[in-house]
């Protein structure tokens, strides 16, 4: 499964969905969209407008909800 997690370093959500990933040992690629112009070029061509963006397979979503993450994963297994 891959999951991207598009962040910027005033971004406590992004933090939080760090936390999550890393606690849980699911593996995911960070894009800080901050001091990366391509990133954030990429983040705003996938629709995102904020940090995170958080794309879990072909699942985008733009904030972090851990019920959702939850959910996302599980039907991604299942």
């Amino acid at each position: 499964m891959n999951i991207t997690i598009y962040t910027s370093d005033h971004c406590s959500a992004c933090r939080e969905a760090i936390q999550f990933f890393q606690e849980y040992g699911i593996p995911y690629r960070q894009l800080d969209v901050g001091y990366d112009k391509w990133n954030f070029d990429e983040m705003l061509r996938l629709g995102g407008i904020a940090t995170p963006l958080i794309i879990v397979g072909s699942q985008t979503f733009h904030t972090f909800d851990p019920k959702k993450m939850e959910e996302a994963l599980q039907r991604h297994d299942g």
